[in-house]
């Protein structure tokens, strides 16, 4: 696991689990079509399984949102898996993803979840600029998304704009009290800025939250790590 100062950040498989859609926080609440479990059915298979699925059901409905945001979520997960040292593979892949998640928001241009996704896979295809404009979509068309206000807050936590970041992860609780991410988010922006103490308080509420979970394990590392390091400085 990556590690950044004293503290763990969450792995990349944690994100990758973390896509709207695909777990996680609630996000904005749009049921998926054409059935409840198509989720659940497409998340059980293997990337390239799915896309054999998808290609069926797009033949059936071909102006379906929720069809071409899944066939972003299966590109995306294609390209994450790649090594880093195959980017060339990877970047077509999330060049797929990005494509699919605009149809997507073409077909239905409040569908917020394909935003915070095509957001991500920018921002794995190396692409910020974009991932930040599509993550302000994100929240623009849905103010009430969660997972929305996260991501753009870990974006601008990558700039060093804190405040930003921040004041995103404070709406992001403001929605959802209870969500471990945007307290975990949090958490790393104090640590960041060596405002251990108060990290210290948001990854205890990360743990309480998800105590199985990777974010409440990677939570429970950076508080033993943070611990340490207090100790130390006395």
């Amino acid at each position: 696991m990556r590690r950044s100062g004293v503290y763990a950040t969450a792995s990349a498989a944690t994100v990758a689990a973390l896509l709207a859609g695909c777990g996680g926080a609630k996000t904005s609440g749009k049921p998926d079509t054409p059935a409840p479990t198509l989720a659940l059915r497409l998340n059980a298979m293997p990337p390239e399984e799915r896309l054999t699925v998808l290609r069926d059901l797009e033949k059936k409905q071909p102006n379906d949102a929720t069809v071409a945001f899944h066939f972003g979520n299966a590109y995306y997960s294609i390209g994450s898996a790649y090594p880093p040292e195959d980017n060339d593979r990877a970047f077509a892949y999330y060049d797929s993803a990005v494509a699919a998640y605009t149809r997507a928001v073409e077909i239905d241009s409040t569908y917020s979840k394909a935003y915070v996704n095509m957001g991500l896979a920018y921002e794995a295809w190396q692409k910020r600029p974009d991932a930040r404009r599509v993550l302000q979509k994100a929240v623009e068309v849905n103010p009430g998304d969660v997972l929305a206000h996260c991501h753009l807050g870990q974006l601008e936590q990558s700039y060093g704009n804190y405040a930003e970041a921040v004041q995103l992860y404070r709406q992001a609780l403001v929605l959802d009290p209870n969500s471990a991410q945007a307290h975990y988010n949090m958490g790393l922006a104090f640590a960041e800025q060596k405002v251990f103490q108060e990290a210290l308080i948001e990854w205890q509420k990360v743990i309480a939250l998800d105590p199985d979970g990777e974010l409440g394990k990677t939570a429970t590392e950076n508080v033993r790590i943070i611990q340490q390091v207090l100790e130390a400085s006395q």
